[in-house]
């Protein structure tokens, strides 16, 4: 993390609290006996834990510490006595990938009765890292671990397939077709980016086929700007596809003109692609006033602010807003996007 920030960014905690109202994923690592017969008496229920490996020697190399196994000891009391969880593995090439991978995910489902789900993220590598022995997932990587999964499917059937899941990037990482908007259930794992693109484009298909009646708009010949970023363009292009084929009787929608602008993530470097990490500055260097004059409207994404209206480098909502009346921020889910391009082309005139 870069210097300079808000200071809650700074904090690092491991708040099983947190864990239970916010879903914070936790190591289990900070905590002792006392704390877990605490959550045991109060229900606590579903937990988020970070497991990344089950091996001895690669948890004392992720964690740094030599008595990390004591948190494998405390999820299988939790899960003994009921505690529902959801479980976090962090991939780390050449770490506790292939055939650690492999393990991690047999022994947690095998040996636990009560695990919800097991989402797997590549590590997020910043230009900040300092820490050489960790590289960021290529997309060699990511053809191995969805081959991987897929293999671990077919063999083991619903024991896995309804429970295992990628996180979106690594389908984005490597281009290939994501699971099908069923094969996530009920999206147990969707704020850690697992199903969150399959979920949109559902919801895209959705509301973008409803029909709606609106009065007569005399201008015609709009263009819409869209904002987003590396990642978040693959899926914008496939959402756009699926807008106008349900709109292809729509004589206003054949005449308006989208464009998209990627953003990249200069601010954090590495492999930091995915919408919700864009900050404020980067978009800023890629758009101003003048810039966006020429267009009928601009969608900026509103993942990029939290719940006070802030982007992680302290820019809000009004900073964008105050460019031009053409801005639009809108929600990162399917429905919000296609309410949003309706808006700007028809000017909200719903009846």
């Amino acid at each position: 993390m870069p210097p300079g920030l808000r200071s809650s960014l700074y904090i690092k905690d491991d708040d099983y609290i947190q864990s239970f109202l916010f879903g914070n994923f936790i190591t289990l690592t900070n905590i002792d006996r006392d704390d877990i017969k605490s959550m045991i008496s109060h229900m606590m229920q579903p937990l988020y834990i970070s497991i990344h490996s089950m091996d001895p020697a690669v948890r004392k190399k992720i964690f740094g510490i030599d008595d990390s196994m004591k948190s494998l000891e405390y999820l299988g009391i939790l899960d003994n006595a009921g505690i529902q969880t959801h479980i976090q593995i962090v991939l780390m090439p050449g770490i506790n990938d292939g055939k650690d991978l492999k393990h991690t995910i047999e022994t947690l489902i095998f040996r636990h009765k009560n695990i919800q789900s097991i989402g797997i993220v590549p590590v997020g590598m910043t230009r900040y890292n300092k820490n050489t022995e960790l590289r960021a997932v290529n997309k060699k990587d990511a053809e191995k671990a969805i081959y991987l999964l897929g293999s671990m499917s077919r063999k083991y059937g619903e024991q896995l397939s309804g429970k295992v899941f990628l996180s979106d990037e690594f389908y984005l990482l490597s281009g290939t077709e994501m699971p099908s908007y069923e094969s996530y259930g009920n999206f147990s794992q969707i704020n850690n980016g697992i199903g969150k693109s399959s979920d949109l484009l559902y919801e895209v298909k959705v509301y973008s086929g409803q029909k709606r009646s609106y009065k007569p708009v005399p201008r015609a010949g709009k263009s819409i700007l869209i904002i987003t970023s590396e990642y978040g363009r693959i899926i914008m292009e496939q959402a756009l596809e699926i807008i106008y084929a349900s709109k292809k009787d729509d004589l206003l929608y054949n005449d308006t003109s989208f464009e998209i602008i990627t953003v990249k993530n200069f601010f954090f470097g590495g492999n930091v692609k995915v919408t919700g990490l864009l900050t404020g500055a980067d978009i800023l260097n890629n758009i101003d006033s003048r810039t966006i004059r020429p267009y009928s409207s601009v969608i900026i994404p509103g993942s990029i602010f939290n719940d006070d209206g802030l982007t992680l480098d302290g820019y809000t909502r009004d900073d964008f807003l105050s460019m031009g009346e053409n801005i639009w921020i809108t929600g990162e889910d399917g429905k919000s996007l296609v309410h949003a391009i309706d808006n700007c082309i028809y000017d909200d005139r719903e009846i």
